[in-house]
């Protein structure tokens, strides 16, 4: 019998949303798990965060005297495989799609963790439309990567229950340790063979778009929930920003009341709360940003602020 290889190829960040960090959990049960990570290519298009943080899976290949690439062409990639000897690559937030030749060097294929229940929520921003949506579960799938959008067979996948209140950072913190624990499992049947995938359902599939920065304006015509759901999906990027009391802000933390709105967007006059109207309920905001200062409470807005 073949003795199983060990070495691998991991390419992507793990940031599995927009403006999130990580703690790199399928990187670090890679090598400790004693799997010998041949290189980590990263993205240019992913590598620089919106938010300037310094790049955490770069900091953990130096820390393991791992090679680290960003290659900007399909011939720098291939440049950079061909030194190598994997037969499997593992990827987790490349940040642009995988050229087809690149994902047929590998005998094995790419194993990809994508963090939705496929075939729904296909594309860039799953974790996010699982907020906006308000699911009560999402999970996450691992599959054997093709050229199309998150449409390769499935090696295994597993749920995840939400509780309504989880923010974007939260999220992608809870479905990456769950996506590295099941590749942990996984990943030596698939090195063996032992494991094949299996096609995704056909049914109701669906997905994502692309987010940008006017997604994050905050329109108070809309529904206390979905302004809250909003607020909560755009934490870190592209963020949820407002004018109250004439300071321009950016809204990081809000709860829908049980009474009823005034006007779209009004203040209610309360001296120790900062709530805000929408369409149907009250939101008080409880913590929030005003330009070029640091994040404060709502009450400190007022006190701040308020004429």
């Amino acid at each position: 019998m073949k003795k199983m290889s060990k070495k691998i190829i991991f390419f992507g960040n793990e940031r599995l949303a927009t403006g999130v960090g990580t703690k790199n959990p399928v990187l670090n049960r890679l090598i400790a798990g004693g799997y010998e990570i041949e290189c980590v290519i990263l993205s240019q298009d992913g590598f620089d965060s919106r938010n300037g943080r310094i790049n955490e899976t770069e900091i953990l290949a130096h820390e393991n005297n791992i090679p680290c690439y960003k290659p900007k062409t399909k011939e720098e990639i291939k440049k950079i495989i061909n030194d190598c000897r994997s037969e499997l690559a593992v990827l987790v937030a490349y940040g642009r799609l995988i050229p087809e030749e690149i994902i047929n060097f590998f005998p094995l294929g790419i194993v990809n963790l994508h963090p939705s229940l496929l075939p729904d929520k296909r594309g860039p921003t799953p974790i996010e439309e699982s907020i906006l949506r308000g699911d009560s579960e999402t999970g996450v799938s691992v599959m054997k990567l093709t050229k199309g959008m998150d449409t390769g067979p499935l090696f295994v996948q597993k749920s995840l229950k939400l509780s309504g209140n989880e923010s974007k950072q939260d999220l992608s913190n809870s479905l990456g340790e769950l996506g590295a624990h099941l590749i942990a499992e996984a990943l030596p049947s698939i090195l063996d063979s032992t494991l094949e995938p299996i096609e995704q359902s056909k049914n109701n599939p669906s997905t994502t778009k692309l987010i940008s920065k006017a997604d994050g304006v905050v329109d108070w015509g809309n529904k206390a929930n979905e302004i809250e759901r909003k607020i909560r999906a755009h934490f870190g990027w592209p963020r949820s920003t407002s004018s109250l009391l004439g300071k321009r802000v950016i809204i990081t933390e809000v709860i829908v009341l049980d009474d009823l709105a005034a006007k779209p967007g009004e203040i209610i006059d309360d001296p120790k709360r900062l709530v805000v109207s929408s369409s149907d309920y009250n939101l008080e905001i409880l913590r929030l940003i005003p330009e070029n200062k640091k994040e404060i409470s709502g009450k400190e807005f007022i006190a701040g602020y308020r004429k």
